[in-house]
């Protein structure tokens, strides 16, 4: 027999008679249950229902208007496959609609939704998970708290904004190995803007390989609840969210938007000790990175920030802005807002990594290393004691 598949039938697409692909949102169904479709009387709306024992779950059928589901039967005796048209529907236990009924009609269970995740988290979550949860209880107590925590941080901003101006000195000498130890690698003789940076240079690789879990967690998560305050990121990371199809590279960038959002932290702080700072508050894996790679290695206590590790931070928070761009491009204003500096000061650390203003706009693009003009006198860098 030839060892190519035969196509022997391929039955018509209709609504009425056409298989469902069940999937549950909490696993996978063990034992045996009941299976009907149920259509709405006022939207019209099909959705399916399993009944098993005591438990019921329901979804809507989903239908695509791009494009239509299938699968393949295949017979081994006679090699031939039948292709068959199929639905799809996310099952959920009935139990969260009856919870949403009975706060419709004011009829609360035992422990609110946001108790129960409280108790829960506190119980059964990790070390970050229950301090999150108590910081929170904390400022819900005390208005006070807040009050202060708000003030502390406008005041910080506005001190940030006075030592960031110094951070730029004047010299007349060349400062090409302080460059080199806060900027991240790049190619010099790329002839593609693609091939500028390598993503392993400003992230590494084996940390990159440990976030697979993170970043399955954060594409999952409602936008709403990630612990990302930074609105440019939540922007991008949405962006991900509301793709259909979700590939390799979106996963990746994900992975790099969790990194961002620790720099940010890192460039944020006022602290010189970054050892006991929280910088992440998704995962400790990136923070034990930053700690190691962003330290001033010319300070012999471990862990200790200067104005080198906020200078190293901007560089690659810059990157990496660029690299999960679409076109390697990013506005400045947006920067400056997320980062709290001026335009001048990211535009000052955008040259350094081969990104140049577009003409009349302020957006930044990235260029090959061959064709950035070099830094004048007045605009180099050098280390702040």
């Amino acid at each position: 027999m030839d060892d190519k598949t035969v196509v022997d039938t391929v039955c018509r697409h209709q609504p009425d008679e056409q298989a469902v692909l069940l999937k549950f949102q909490n696993g996978s169904l063990g034992g045996t249950a009941d299976f009907t479709v149920v259509e709405s009387k006022k939207d019209k709306r099909k959705r399916a229902a399993v009944f098993a024992g005591d438990q019921v779950y329901t979804g809507e059928l989903q239908d695509n208007q791009q494009f239509d589901t299938y699968i393949c039967l295949r017979n081994k005796s006679t090699n031939k496959v039948q292709i068959i048209p199929v639905q799809q529907a996310l099952l959920s236990n009935n139990i969260y609609q009856q919870l949403e009924q009975k706060e419709k009609q004011k009829v609360m269970p035992m422990l609110t939704k946001e108790h129960a995740a409280k108790k829960l988290l506190k119980e059964f979550g990790g070390r970050k998970a229950s301090r999150l949860v108590d910081n929170r209880e904390k400022m819900m107590v005390n208005v006070e708290v807040l009050r202060q925590d708000l003030d502390e941080t406008v005041q910080g901003a506005a001190q940030n904004d006075d030592e960031e101006d110094d951070t730029l000195a004047d010299v007349s000498i060349s400062n090409e190995e302080y460059l080199a130890s806060i900027v991240p690698k790049f190619d010099k003789t790329a002839t593609k803007i693609s091939e500028v940076f390598d993503v392993e240079d400003v992230v590494p690789a084996n940390l990159l390989e440990r976030l697979d879990e993170e970043a399955k967690v954060v594409y999952a998560t409602p936008l709403e609840t990630l612990p990302i305050e930074s609105e440019y990121l939540r922007t991008c990371l949405k962006r991900i969210q509301d793709r259909e199809i979700t590939s390799k590279q979106d996963f990746l960038h994900i992975k790099l938007i969790i990194y961002m959002d620790a720099l940010q932290s890192l460039i944020a702080m006022r602290a010189r000790q970054m050892k006991r700072v929280e910088l992440s508050r998704i995962t400790e894996k990136i923070e034990n990175d930053i700690r190691h790679r962003f330290a001033d290695p010319n300070v012999a206590k471990n862990c200790t920030r200067t104005n080198y590790s906020t200078e190293k931070a901007l560089t690659h928070f810059i990157v990496l802005a660029l690299l999960i761009s679409d076109k390697y491009e990013v506005d400045v204003n947006v920067l400056s807002r997320t980062l709290r500096t001026t335009k001048e000061r990211i535009k000052s650390y955008a040259h350094i990594v081969n990104a140049r203003p577009k003409a009349r706009l302020d957006v930044l693009s990235l260029r090959l290393p061959s064709t950035v003009p070099a830094l004048t006198t007045s605009r180099r860098f050098q280390r702040k004691k």
